[in-house]
């Protein structure tokens, strides 16, 4: 069954409910499963809904943002009926493949819907009513608000994720790290996240956080940056990460939660194995220094003025 990722209108079960009441369906055929980020995207009002009397929502492309939402598990009737309330047979959205990002950093494949480029315009406020409408399913979802409101405003939202968590190559003192360090972090803390780390035929590591591997601990380093859009940039290229829309991708773009010490978890990106099937022997340390033999405090003095804080455990 395919999953469908909700950002707008489609997070209220009432509103939804009322418009398959229209067409005698059982709203029944879209059931929610949980609670997920859609990447590199953000919220904007540039379609004006004669439906709605005002703008409703759409998404469009943003390196290192992403858009709160919801997954659902959609029947064929459960398409049906929403290619009609999100008007695609008249070409105002289509229906499109992503990937989400899992609460624990397991990207998931599911379809959403975006305005069709000969539909948008400028920005265009919602009404009072469909305010009422999304803010009550980000409520029921548990979701915050303030994407939406700074979208209905015509504001860029900050990015939610503070930096990004690297546990390999791109470590200090080792081979890849001038590709982050170009972009001059603006802190550098040990970090652990959750996940199994594995060996390659290569020489570098990858992190599968598979949902079975989630009660196991990587550590690297958590890098500090107000925009991690320009630095993903750089990195994806380092990664061989071609997008989210791109088959044969050796690693995948995903957010982990990183403790970083005195109870404190950043939201980060991180890129872990897109296939499964080639990763090589578990690394029991879940540290690719203790692994290679070399101490943390070899490299921990290089970056004067950075900060160094050994991470406590993380809790269950």
């Amino acid at each position: 069954m395919a999953i469908y990722f909700a950002y707008g209108s489609n997070l209220d079960a009432q509103n939804w409910a009322e418009f398959c009441a229209r067409y005698d369906a059982d709203p029944a055929c879209m059931k929610p499963i949980g609670t997920a980020w859609l990447p590199d995207c953000e919220l904007v009002f540039n379609y004006r809904s004669v439906l709605r009397a005002g703008g409703a929502l759409n998404i469009r492309e943003r390196k290192g943002h992403f858009v709160h939402g919801a997954l659902f598990e959609v029947t064929e009737l459960g398409w049906e009926v929403l290619d009609i309330k999100e008007s695609v047979a008249k070409g105002c959205y289509t229906r499109i493949e992503h990937m989400a990002i899992m609460h624990g950093g397991r990207p998931l494949p599911v379809t959403t819907y975006q305005v069709t480029p000969q539909r948008q315009e400028g920005f265009v406020p919602p009404s009072d009513e469909y305010s009422e409408i999304v803010s009550r399913g980000l409520k029921a979802f548990g979701l915050p608000s303030t994407q939406y409101e700074n979208a209905a405003r015509n504001q860029r939202s900050e990015p939610d994720a503070e930096g990004v968590f690297v546990y390999g190559t791109l470590m200090r003192g080792e081979t890849n790290h001038d590709a982050i360090r170009q972009h001059d972090p603006e802190e550098t803390l040990r970090g652990r996240a959750r996940g199994r780390l594995h060996a390659t035929a290569a020489d570098y590591p990858m992190l599968d956080v598979h949902e079975h591997q989630v009660h196991e601990v990587v550590h690297g380093e958590f890098m500090r940056f107000f925009d991690a859009g320009p630095v993903l940039e750089t990195l994806d290229e380092v990664e061989t990460f071609g997008g989210y829309a791109r088959d044969g991708n050796e690693y995948v773009r995903t957010l982990v939660e990183v403790d970083t010490g005195h109870s404190t978890t950043r939201l980060a990106w991180t890129y872990v194995v897109a296939d499964r099937s080639i990763i090589g022997e578990r690394i029991e340390s879940g540290c690719w220094r203790t692994h290679r033999g070399i101490a943390p405090a070899a490299v921990d003095d290089q970056d004067a003025g950075q900060r160094d804080t050994e991470p406590e455990a993380i809790g269950e």
